[in-house]
Formats: C-alpha cells, sequence, structure tokens
C-alpha cells in the first residue's frame, strides 16, 4: 500500500471524527469535549528524572531522594489538573472577516470573550491551522479583547476557514493543552488580479437596466459641471428637473453638465482560454472600472449583475467571481444579458 495513500486514509478519518467530536460553530467555550492534554517534551523529561530519583533513593535506601521524587511527582500531577483547568476557561469566537485576493494573507479576528468563570485563561496561546506548523502565539494577559490572525489565501472562492488548532502550556510547560476548532464564519477570496485587456461592452440593454428600478431608483452620480438650464423633454431623466426653478417660474427646465459621460457597458468572462486567468483578469477589470467610476455589470453564463458603480456594487461583482464554478462546463449556458436574471447592488 502506497505510503501517501495511507496517510491521506488517515488524516480523512481524523477529520470525521473530530467532526463528530468538535462540529462546527460560531464560539466555543473549551470543555473536556473538545480539549486533549498530553506532556510536553519537557514534562517527559521532568517525569523521567522523577522516576530516576526514585530508582536511586530505593537502590541506595535515600529517603531523602525517595521524599524529593514523591514531591516532583506530585508537582506534575497537580500540574496537569491546573493545566486543564486554565485551558478550560477559554472562551473564543471569529469575527467578521474581510474578503481578500488570492495570493494575500488575511487577517483573521479571534476574539477572546470574557471567561464564564471568575478567572480569565492565563500565558501564551499558539495558534496556527489545520496541517500548518506555522505558529502565531498571543500573550492572554496583555490581550485587549481581539488579535489578528494571519492566514494565507492561496485559492479563490467562499468556504469556511481550515480548523483552527490552539494550544497553551501554562503554567510550568509539563502538560500541552490543545484543541481544534472549526468556525463557520466564511472566508471570501476574489481571484488574483491579473492585468488584461477585457473591454466593456456597449449593449443596447443597458440604457433600460441603468433606469430601472432595479436600480433602486437613485440615479447614478453625475461626476461633471453644472453648465445652464434647457427646456424639459419628455423622456429627459427627472432626477436632472431643476425643482427650485419650477416652483418659482412654472417652467419645466432640466439642467445641462458640460463633459463627457462616464463610461459604460458590460464586463463578460472570455468564452475561450483559462477559466481562472479570465476571472483575474476580470477582477484586474472590475477595480480598474471602479477606479474611473465608471458604470459596468457583470455578465457570467451563472447570472448577470446591472451596471452600477459603487462600492457595493464593486463587492458584488468581485465576490461574483469568487464563487465561480470550477467546471468549465457553464461555458456552454452562455446567454444574452437581455436573456437572464439581472441583479443589481447599490
Amino acid at each position: 500500500m502506497d505510503l501517501e495513500y495511507l496517510t491521506q486514509r488517515l488524516s480523512t478519518r481524523k477529520e470525521k471524527w473530530l467532526n463528530r467530536r468538535i462540529p462546527k460553530a460560531g464560539r466555543y467555550q473549551l470543555d473536556n469535549q473538545s480539549i486533549f492534554i498530553l506532556p510536553t517534551k519537557f514534562g517527559y523529561v521532568f517525569l523521567f528524572f522523577c522516576i530516576l530519583l526514585f530508582v536511586f533513593g530505593t537502590n541506595y535506601q535515600a529517603n531523602t531522594l525517595i521524599m524529593l521524587s514523591f514531591i516532583l511527582i506530585a508537582l506534575f500531577i497537580v500540574h496537569m489538573f491546573a493545566s486543564f483547568l486554565n485551558f478550560a476557561r477559554l472562551y473564543v469566537s471569529i469575527g467578521h472577516i474581510q474578503p481578500v485576493f488570492a495570493g494575500t494573507t488575511a487577517a483573521i479576528p479571534l476574539q477572546i470573550l470574557p471567561s464564564q468563570s471568575d478567572r480569565p485563561t492565563r500565558g501564551t496561546l499558539w495558534v496556527s491551522f489545520w496541517q500548518t506548523k506555522r505558529y502565531q502565539s498571543i500573550e492572554l494577559d496583555t490581550l485587549q479583547g481581539t488579535a489578528n490572525i494571519r492566514y494565507f489565501a492561496q485559492q479563490r472562492g467562499i468556504g469556511p476557514l481550515p480548523r483552527m488548532t490552539l494550544q497553551c502550556d501554562y503554567p510550568l510547560g509539563l502538560f500541552r493543552c490543545w484543541t481544534h476548532l472549526q468556525f463557520i464564519q466564511p472566508l471570501t477570496v476574489y481571484p488574483q488580479p491579473i492585468a488584461g485587456t477585457i473591454p466593456l461592452e456597449q449593449i443596447a440593454q443597458l440604457a433600460k437596466d441603468t433606469r430601472s428600478t432595479a436600480m433602486g431608483g437613485k440615479a447614478l452620480d453625475q461626476p461633471d459641471d453644472f453648465d445652464s438650464l434647457v427646456a424639459y423633454q419628455h423622456g429627459d431623466p427627472l432626477h436632472s428637473v431643476a425643482w427650485k426653478q419650477l416652483a418659482k417660474t412654472g417652467d419645466m427646465l432640466r439642467k445641462r453638465f458640460s463633459g463627457t459621460s462616464p463610461e459604460q457597458g458590460y464586463l463578460s468572462l472570455p468564452m475561450h482560454g483559462n477559466i481562472e486567468k479570465g476571472l483575474s483578469q476580470l477582477a484586474y477589470q472590475i477595480n480598474q472600472c471602479h477606479n474611473k467610476n465608471a458604470v459596468y455589470g457583470l455578465f457570467l453564463p451563472t447570472q448577470t449583475i446591472a451596471p452600477n458603480h459603487s462600492e457595493a456594487h464593486k463587492q458584488a461583482c468581485l465576490a461574483a467571481l469568487a464563487e465561480f464554478p470550477i467546471s468549465a462546463n457553464v461555458l456552454q449556458t452562455k446567454k444574452a444579458p437581455s436573456q437572464k436574471k439581472v441583479a443589481s447592488y447599490e
């Protein structure tokens, strides 16, 4: 049997066992069900030294060595209970995780909540993620509520974090208490932006979409300067009407602005080529359009987002890229934006 296959099977069985023993949750109060405890390397050396003292004491009939070995073993046992009780006071949760781009580091807000017991957890808390050896330390004695844990987001997607391992060896380092927690808070990882030349496609449906009720009934911001008042004509947008002038004179006039209108259109996923590269280029173009204050929409085979230019619209477009399926079969279902359900975000 292949060693790699055996290791994978054991890891899978361990994950299933942990899912039953420590289910997913939004916050945890550690208890007997979720805490594991074993001596540290220093603890094993300490125990071996205690046994060695006892052997020498009985062999040479040295009551002092025997008494010393009993005291050290008693200290060892008391330390085991002290370590467990200290770790069992830990009450933790995770706050809102800000979305990040693939290839960057996310800040995971680990919140140490007020303990349900009279005394808080003391010592240094070491934090890592499932099957990683990179530990980050938190000094619980000086912590003010929340600590940001770094997590490298390698792949795009929207899903839960890997299991988070917390461990502590307070007070003397003889025993190590640890746990593996699975928080339900999701992490959104956008595709890594790659410079590309995906243009804004001018679609006839755009003018209707930008004036539809799906836009929330609010007009887009006007970046141009005020020029003059002209006669209102049927079909002109009502938000351009000079209402103060109408109240004074009774004449229906509208405001005219100088300059050019903002760039408008849809960004769509390329039909051919690597999907992940296309998504990364779309992420880059979304950032560019947002910085230029362009009115852009997003057309994917799975959904269409109506044109807008707000910050919420940008986040919605990037989130749509993050949750786009990995399978290439979805490209075969592509239709025109006018034939699909259009969502709008402000």
